[in-house]
């Protein structure tokens, strides 16, 4: 037996390959372990020795004092974690599982090492709360550390060179607290909580569990806290992560379970800002106005349509509410909201393109994503990973009519459009890892519908390409003169879409330049039939963003199948123009013929 400071626990002992000597780990504290004043460690038939020694038959071998590196460890990784903004997140069993089924992911995460359990699996989306969890998880083991516990030891994995063999060993070598000595008495007399961070960043493909030897006679003993983005896991995933189940006579279901996290509720939306609030006001505010409550900040979230569900994580909600007080500037009226939502919509796919080409620096890639990776960076990053972006919601809604859930299989449809973005090429999987999708076995998806809708309102609004509309270019001409014929205005009816249109009328707020084009839209109808569903769909835009056509010339404009409900139109010159099904209903009128 072992006796740290009156707390006696059995020495870990090399265990067999069927009969493995097991004791759940006691990380949440020993009253008797309070009382601590020597440690005695005896082996074979003890003589009992002095403190700070372990005596066997064979001579008396000097234990290197640990417990102060320990504690220096703890302070550090408290101190790391002492402002943080957290909120205990739910979570569902697998990715399969109902979202009847949520769970507080906290509370199940200690009882799961409480147990006889070996590694948990901790999946979510890109940036979706996996590494803050894993952290809270860190810190709350390290608040009920007491001597003799087993010790939490948090791994990002990036950091790490070749974490599948001798991570732990590498880990505590990173912080230079413990000395060689001090390592190895670790391994042969403590135990650990491996919290490993970031499997996905690391490229990685091995079971770490197994590659690492943990548990093994002579070996660390450690149970293994693991995090993964879905996305990056395909079928069969959890042989990755499971301990092989003749190492124990337990069923594989006891060692190994998994957990997804859920998306944040509104009521811990509202926790998380009353954090954000009290702990980082100097990144809530712009430091030429008052500081925003509480209040203020749920006011514009519950205005502002689809916010919930897009701030619906930690690194999302982080986002908005940093950019929401320079977007909607205290002074304004909430009528003015319509501007910040297409604001946050930009701020959000910059930030989340930023974001990922940094982790992408600090990855271990191969030769060709490397290279690959490079060559994107030269072209810029972001705006290369935009293009990706928004050239998959128009293929999106090519080919799937806007149905966001795109299924894809390599070997089956290799040959296919979907195989330019989810393909093994480098650079689809390069942009595609680095875009706000999700992926769940063989499907992917933007992370909430109302990403795919902005990104086929920027293939709108943004300047099109020339080289698209390269048939059609008069020698000379701009994009100003350029015909519509090809432009994505032109491709399909955007009646059915509101929050298309809606993204579309505030981005006329913010670019006078997209108001012009789609005046010249419909201004092209007059002369070509062909342009007639660019044309309605730019009168729609123009009359959601309130902008009025009183005594507009309209002669001869097509515009079939528009909707220009409560449109102005007093006084226009409407001769001649193509009304056949369109939407008039409350609008405004005194037509000149």
């Amino acid at each position: 037996m072992a006796r740290y400071h009156g707390y006696e626990k059995t020495v870990r002992q090399p265990k067999s390959v069927k009969h493995p000597i097991e004791k759940p780990l006691s990380f949440l504290g020993d009253q008797a372990a309070q009382d601590s004043s020597q440690i005695i460690i005896t082996a074979c038939d003890p003589i009992l020795g002095d403190t700070g020694s372990i005596r066997f038959a064979g001579g008396i071998q000097t234990v290197p004092d640990i417990e102060e590196s320990i504690h220096q460890l703890r302070d550090r990784r408290l101190q790391a974690r002492e402002n943080s903004l957290f909120v205990p997140p739910l979570a569902k069993r697998t990715l399969q599982s109902s979202d009847d089924t949520l769970f507080p992911l906290l509370e199940m995460a200690i009882k799961f090492l409480s147990g006889s359990g070996k590694v948990l699996l901790l999946l979510g989306d890109s940036l979706g709360g996996k590494s803050t969890f894993s952290l809270e998880l860190e810190r709350t083991l390290w608040k009920a550390y007491k001597r003799g516990n087993a010790i939490p030891l948090y791994i990002n994995l990036l950091a790490i060179n070749n974490p599948n063999e001798n991570m732990i060993d590498k880990q505590l070598h990173q912080l230079r607290l413990f000395s060689e000595a001090q390592i190895q008495e670790l391994r042969l007399s403590r135990e650990f909580v491996v919290i490993c961070d970031g499997y996905d960043g690391s490229q990685l493909k091995q079971n770490l569990y197994a590659t690492n030897l943990l548990n093994e006679p002579g070996q660390w003993g450690a149970k293994m806290v693991i995090s993964c983005r879905s996305q990056y896991l395909g079928s069969d995933y959890q042989v990755r992560f499971q301990p092989k189940s003749d190492q124990y006579e337990q069923p594989i279901a006891d060692l190994f379970q998994e957990a997804v996290i859920a998306p944040f509720s509104r009521t811990q939306i509202e926790q998380y800002v009353e954090q954000f609030v009290q702990k980082m006001p100097s990144q809530a505010i712009d430091t030429t106005q008052p500081n925003w409550t509480v209040k203020d900040y749920m006011d514009k979230l519950n205005v502002i349509p689809h916010m919930f569900e897009l701030v619906s994580n930690p690194f999302l909600l982080t986002l908005a509410l940093r950019a929401l007080p320079n977007v909607v500037r205290s002074g304004h009226n909430l009528s003015n909201i319509r501007l910040s939502r297409v604001c946050l919509y930009d701020s959000f796919i910059e930030q989340w393109l930023e974001t990922n080409k940094r982790r992408l620096e600090g990855t271990t890639l191969s030769t060709e994503a490397q290279e690959t990776f490079e060559a994107l960076l030269n072209e810029g990053f972001v705006q290369q990973g935009v293009n990706y972006q928004k050239n998959l919601a128009v293929a999106i809604f090519k080919h799937q009519g806007g149905n966001p859930v795109v299924e894809y299989s390599h070997i089956r449809e290799n040959m296919s459009w979907k195989a330019a973005f989810f393909g093994p090429n480098s650079q689809a999987t390069l942009l595609r890892e680095a875009s706000p999708l999700s992926r769940s076995g063989s499907q992917y998806r933007f992370l909430h519908r109302s990403i795919l809708e902005y990104l086929y309102s920027r293939v709108i609004s943004d300047p099109f390409e020339v080289s698209n509309l390269a048939t059609h270019i008069a020698s000379g001409a701009t994009e100003s003169t350029v015909s519509f014929l090809d432009h994505p205005l032109n491709q399909m009816s955007i009646l059915g879409e509101p929050s298309i249109s809606q993204f579309l009328a505030d981005r006329i707020e913010l670019d006078p330049l997209f108001k012009s084009r789609l005046f010249a839209a419909i201004e092209e109808s007059k002369v070509d039939a062909r342009v007639s569903q660019a044309a309605a769909n730019a009168i729609m835009i123009l009359v959601r963003a309130g902008v009025r056509f009183n005594g507009a010339d309209l002669r001869e404009v097509r515009i079939p199948g528009a909707d220009i409900n409560a449109g102005q139109f007093d006084s226009a010159d409407m001769e001649g123009v193509d009304l056949s099904n369109i939407n008039m209903s409350k609008w405004h009128v005194d037509l000149s013929f």
